[in-house]
């Protein structure tokens, strides 16, 4: 619309005159995609200062206490911890030794994880710096860092259908640790992912001394009771006088996909190439939610003699994060 003004001189008197004329100047296109993408980066910013003020809250109360929030991942983006949480599969070859023994399955999983060397924490998480790797370059790389372990741990144990936890707090003999916290036939096991051991809660003989926080793929809990020692906790985190929960219940920010990456290998003597295939479907790897997922394969045949081959077969799926 452009609204014009000028002075009439054709009269005697001067008067101003308004002329208003309707003209199309042009258009302004804004994809669809760019709307949703900065909304979900608004989103994100209101998790992170969300996160960033729960935490304050709660060191106000408990300074002593270990809580953390948020971290750093590999390429330089902070993220909720929740992000971290997934099932993923084992090595096969671990799940073929004890198939039908689940507890069994268990103590190897829990000794399999101990195994990958300890990095050291070069960095006090109080000062927000953490820099955590997803558990697939945690495998890859063959170390990670004490919380680390605890995420892989629990990443497994959702594998097998287990309610698991990550649990922040400290050891008489260790410091600062990372447990995985499940429950099994009305009790709570508390897991050390570092030594693969199994405590009850009300084990005597249980080196962890506090425990501090809880989070999963969905929330962190903070926890509020005054004693803090495993055998006194009550661990129903859905009790809001007992732990402080930084999402509320049906929040959208609780909706971010995953950091993590599903993949491993299949080793199988060759037969025919439609065997080979088989096995790849019966992984169930392509079977996505997700329309963005990406796929990768790597195949590697290993001859011996008498034409006895060895395949492996390498998968993975990445779902994009926007």
């Amino acid at each position: 619309m452009v609204i014009e003004k000028h002075e009439d001189r054709c009269f005697r008197n001067y008067s101003g005159h308004s002329n208003i004329r309707k003209n199309w100047l042009g258009s302004i296109v804004f994809p669809f995609s760019a709307l949703l993408q900065q909304s979900e980066f608004s989103d994100q910013i209101d998790v992170l200062d969300r996160a960033h003020v729960f935490k304050k809250n709660c060191k106000a109360v408990f300074p002593n206490r270990r809580i953390i929030t948020t971290v750093f991942n590999d390429e330089g983006k902070q993220i909720l911890v929740t992000r971290y949480i997934k099932a993923l599969n084992p090595p096969q070859q671990l799940l073929d030794i004890f198939l039908h023994d689940s507890n069994a399955t268990l103590d190897l999983i829990a000794h399999f994880v101990s195994l990958i060397p300890v990095m050291p924490d070069t960095l006090d998480e109080n000062d927000g710096f953490d820099i955590w790797m997803t558990s697939e370059r945690c495998i890859g790389l063959a170390i990670g860092n004490k919380e680390e372990h605890a995420i892989l741990l629990c990443n497994f144990f959702l594998y097998f259908g287990k309610k698991a936890l990550v649990l922040l707090g400290t050891s008489t003999l260790e410091g600062h640790v990372a447990y995985v916290l499940t429950y099994e036939t009305d009790e709570y096991l508390l897991w050390n992912p570092l030594t693969g051991q199994c405590h009850k809660q009300f084990d005597p003989f249980c080196p962890l001394q506090s425990v501090d926080c809880l989070f999963d793929d969905g929330n962190v809990w903070f926890n509020i009771q005054q004693n803090n020692t495993p055998m006194a906790v009550h661990f129903d985190y859905s009790k809001e006088s007992f732990w402080k929960q930084l999402l509320p219940k049906n929040f959208q920010g609780t909706q971010a996909q995953s950091t993590q990456i599903a993949g491993f290998p299949i080793q199988m003597p060759y037969t025919d190439i439609q065997s080979v295939i088989d096995a790849v479907y019966h992984t169930g790897i392509h079977s996505s939610e997700f329309p963005q997922t990406e796929f990768a394969l790597a195949v590697y045949i290993h001859p011996y003699p008498n034409n006895i081959l060895s395949v492996w077969v390498y998968l993975a799926s990445l779902t994009r994060q926007q």
